[in-house]
């Protein structure tokens, strides 16, 4: 074998020497005496196949789960927990593994005979489609239905899927979550289906919910709207939604006539359970999130590694919030 000097090694010899020593488990010593070189060049041409590219090591965590960015981010929000995973992809690969962290994150927290409530939204659906079983419990629909212009099923079925999971029975609200005619959602809460069934909010031990930003592409329910109803809850200083409600970023309910509008939990039930987790995606979610944390509907959030960035440095600087949101 030819062999050049030190800095003109060429790729063949690289990848052998890297191919022996990574693949085949050969040792330096090894190698060095099968091509008639010394150890310490052999050593050399390993880090030189690395700094050439021809060696690229990759480290995979066993959990996508960034624990420091997770701890601080609980402690910069005051809530019990976040779990704030690596997510990277398209906006749905991104909103599925979300709703992965979501679903190992919910299934401990659930146990025999509790009450589960669930909002629909796309990353809640995906959670309860990795969800492998639950505990024997009882699922209650918090809101009622809206279907994802995208694709997807509704609340119904979302919590018929989740009772299945469980052996258990699902509540289900047979409402729309927004209807028009005001008339018509008192007489719908009334109704002793929907009302029996909100009613069991009350009781919850463990809520799932998705939280909205009032703006454009971030809410199902602002597709939902008109653009009058979508302009009032911003003229009232609306940023964020959940489960139909609007917020404010100090986490004050927003008096817009979409509250009129709404067939869902109120915002005391929804501060009721013991365990509420709220899911998050894209960093222009942050003041959204922000603000349900300051509403008191959070104690779980599973969230990105960008959207908690995000969510640290508005928190560091809060005036930047007010100037830029």
């Amino acid at each position: 074998m030819t062999l050049l000097g030190d800095g003109d090694e060429d790729d063949e010899l690289l990848a052998d020497v890297a191919r022996r020593y990574y693949l085949d488990n050969a040792s330096k010593v090894d190698i060095a005496k099968e091509l008639d070189l010394s150890r310490f060049k052999v050593a050399r041409l390993l880090e030189g196949a690395r700094a050439r590219g021809i060696v690229q090591i990759q480290i995979k965590s066993p959990s996508p789960i960034d624990h420091t960015l997770s701890e601080q981010l609980a402690e910069a929000l005051v809530v019990r927990r976040c779990v704030v995973t690596h997510a990277s992809g398209s906006p749905e690969q991104v909103r599925d593994q979300v709703a992965e962290a979501a679903a190992r994150t919910v299934a401990p927290l659930i146990h025999d005979g509790d009450l589960l409530g669930l909002t629909w939204s796309r990353a809640v659906d995906a959670m309860v489609d990795h969800l492998g079983s639950l505990p024997a419990c009882t699922v209650v629909q918090m809101a009622g239905s809206l279907h994802s212009p995208a694709g997807g099923g509704s609340t119904m079925d979302l919590v018929r899927r989740a009772a299945a999971l469980a052996g258990g029975t699902a509540h289900a609200v047979h409402a729309p979550l927004v209807v028009d005619d005001i008339a018509a959602v008192t007489a719908l809460r009334r109704q002793p289906g929907i009302a029996d069934t909100l009613a069991l909010a009350d009781g919850l031990d463990v809520s799932v919910i998705a939280i909205g930003a009032w703006r454009a592409g971030c809410s199902t329910v602002w597709d939902a709207v008109s653009q009058q109803v979508r302009d009032d809850g911003l003229a009232g200083g609306a940023i964020a939604e959940v489960s139909g409600h609007l917020l404010d970023l100090d986490g004050k309910l927003v008096e817009s006539p979409l509250e009129q509008m709404i067939i869902a939990v109120s915002m005391d039930q929804l501060r009721r359970p013991a365990e509420r987790v709220a899911l998050a995606a894209g960093v222009h979610r942050a003041p959204a999130v922000i603000a349900a944390v300051r509403a008191g509907l959070v104690s779980t959030l599973v969230t990105t590694t960008d959207l908690a960035r995000e969510m640290l440095r508005l928190l560091a600087s809060p005036d930047r919030i007010e100037r830029n949101y």
